[in-house]
């Protein structure tokens, strides 16, 4: 799909697919990773951030085959990426999400939306206004390590719901599956697909033996913070010496990871 077709689809559906972005090689790569990282119980025990229904998704650090450039600064990705979210943004987290066999099927739900909640009198009051109409502030780029398949669990979406995500009165699981079409992503390996933050989304189950792993690379503007990750740290991981191995022009990218940060104080 073209940049302009892309952007149309996000406006339209919030979801878009992308085709191929990465070589084959090394998406074999990473998927030996992170595969060697979950068969390990390595990634449920050092990455775990939430464990639903037979899946679990976990951190993964910017090391190894996800030092690769090609990876992280793809120019066809980061030409989309420039056109949702404009110049400035940056690395919201790495995950993957891994559908163990027989996980059952994932309950529908947004990705961190924004809420302009105020304390009132000891109760939460939402902000009133229809915010349904701001521009995406982080998107999600779905990479499957696997060919997705009606039987190992695509990720099921309402088409067109992020519209609906940030009204005041945000609709209801019904409402949802009423207005909105329902689509199965199932993609062959190789393939990606891009999602909003806001739209309605959900995993389905995973009726075959192996594990359906999936990577989900989140970007944002520079502002957003994902309160999904409010228990997590760092939501995004790279040593400081792979740090220094990115080249200059990309390491904005990482403005999230502790590496980047410059101390103030010693010994804070």
């Amino acid at each position: 799909m073209t940049i302009g077709s892309i952007r149309a689809a996000m406006e339209r559906d919030g979801v878009a697919r992308v085709g191929r972005l990465f070589p084959l090689p090394l998406l074999e790569r990473i998927r030996a990773e992170v595969l060697r990282r979950h068969h390990s119980g390595e990634l449920r025990r050092r990455g775990l951030v939430r464990d639903i229904a037979g899946r679990y998704a976990a951190v993964l650090p910017f090391a190894g085959p996800f030092l690769d450039p090609r990876f992280y600064a793809n120019p066809a990705l980061h030409a989309k990426l420039g056109t949702l979210l404009g110049p400035d943004y940056c690395i919201g987290s790495l995950e993957a999400v891994i559908a163990e066999p027989g996980a059952g099927r994932q309950h529908q739900h947004i990705d961190g939306p924004v809420r302009f909640d105020r304390l009132v009198g000891g109760r939460k009051v939402p902000y009133s206004a229809d915010l349904s109409g701001l521009p995406p502030y982080a998107v999600t780029l779905a990479v499957p390590l696997c060919a997705v398949t009606d039987e190992n669990g695509p990720t099921a979406v309402w088409k067109g719901s992020h519209r609906a995500a940030l009204r005041p009165r945000p609709p209801g699981e019904r409402e949802v599956y009423r207005r909105y079409p329902l689509e199965t992503l199932s993609v062959p390996f190789g393939e990606a697909y891009l999602f909003d933050f806001r739209v309605f989304h959900g995993g389905m189950p995973n009726d075959a033996p192996e594990p359906r792993a999936v990577l989900m690379f989140v970007f944002t503007r520079s502002w957003y913070r994902d309160p999904n990750q409010n228990e997590v740290f760092p939501s995004v991981v790279i040593s400081e010496r792979d740090l220094g191995r990115v080249p200059a022009r990309h390491r904005p990218l990482f403005m999230l990871a502790p590496s980047a940060r410059r101390r103030l104080w010693k010994g804070a």
